[in-house]
């Protein structure tokens, strides 16, 4: 009986200092958000920096944003479409193959731009870290507001595209909204976790462009998910991408029916990768003066 009530004291002990840790880490990341949030005004100049960044001593600057994607989807649609005639078939409702394929493309060139930029994110910015108390956090989320731009662009033009050639756009165009969110929020968790780890890891950016390059060709960007053996489908579903490529299709064309646990499933990936990248963050911060 004494052996049965120490166990129980042990067990009733070890859950209270469990619950002690679990309350600790978790006021320690909401500070870690809360920093984020504070610095917005930061984070809103470094957007705009590093837009203007990128077409500085351009005649046409901003203009670049909206000539690259538009001839893009120009070239896709005459090779695919005029050209080879590429068709799809029927359960696709006679969709053009281009537009099919740009809609996947879309958010998958926002998705990878992100996360290969991400690794060299707080590297790149080392001067700011070593000589200032700086928010190095709110540096992987720049970077992914300054990609979520173009890509809105990119999205409005080819939505603009998709009614010049007469297709209808119904009420699923919101069903971009929530996987685009969620791919946000699934993008800054692994930039935050990348950022911190090649601060000491340095091939981890040559690593994940290896990485991401074979992620694009395992994702149905390019070919249609049925093409996938049966025996795969499975395997298939664990991929987020996956989800989010199969949303924005549904979304602009409307041609399948939504997939709601393949979009729960990637919302909920989405928090583990926000949280557990947050953390990994939180923990390695500390060190990167140490080591820049």
């Amino acid at each position: 009986m004494d052996g049965f009530l120490k166990f129980c004291l042990i067990f009733y002990l070890t859950l209270i200092h469990l619950q002690t840790i679990e309350f600790y880490y978790s006021i320690d990341f909401l500070n870690f958000l809360r920093s984020v949030y504070v610095n917005n005004y930061m984070i809103r100049s470094m957007v705009h920096r590093n837009i203007r960044a990128r077409y500085v001593g351009s005649f046409l600057g901003i203009f670049w944003s909206i000539i690259h994607p538009l001839t893009q989807l120009i070239i896709y649609y005459f090779i695919f479409s005029v050209i080879l005639k590429i068709k799809l078939g029927p359960e696709f409702g006679g969709t053009s193959f281009a537009i099919w394929l740009v809609a996947g493309l879309l958010p998958w060139m926002f998705f990878a731009e992100v996360v290969t930029q991400s690794p060299g994110s707080v590297l790149e910015q080392s001067g700011l870290i070593t000589k200032m108390v700086f928010p190095s956090e709110i540096l992987p989320l720049t970077n992914l507001l300054a990609a979520l731009i173009n890509h809105l662009i990119g999205v409005v033009i080819l939505i603009g595209f998709l009614l010049a050639l007469g297709y209808g756009i119904s009420l699923n165009i919101f069903l971009i909204i929530p996987s685009l969110l969620a791919t946000c929020v699934f993008a800054l968790g692994i930039s935050w976790m990348l950022s911190a780890l090649n601060v000491f890891l340095r091939d981890i950016g040559q690593i994940i462009s290896v990485f991401v390059n074979i992620w694009f060709f395992v994702t149905p960007i390019i070919y249609p998910r049925h093409l996938i053996p049966e025996s795969f489908q499975r395997l298939y579903c664990l991929n987020p991408m996956l989800h989010t490529v199969e949303a924005y299709r549904v979304g602009l064309l409307g041609k399948t029916d939504i997939n709601v646990t393949g979009l729960s499933y990637l919302l909920l990936l989405a928090l583990v990768s926000f949280v557990l990248g947050g953390l990994v963050f939180k923990k390695l911060k500390p060190a990167f003066g140490d080591v820049l």
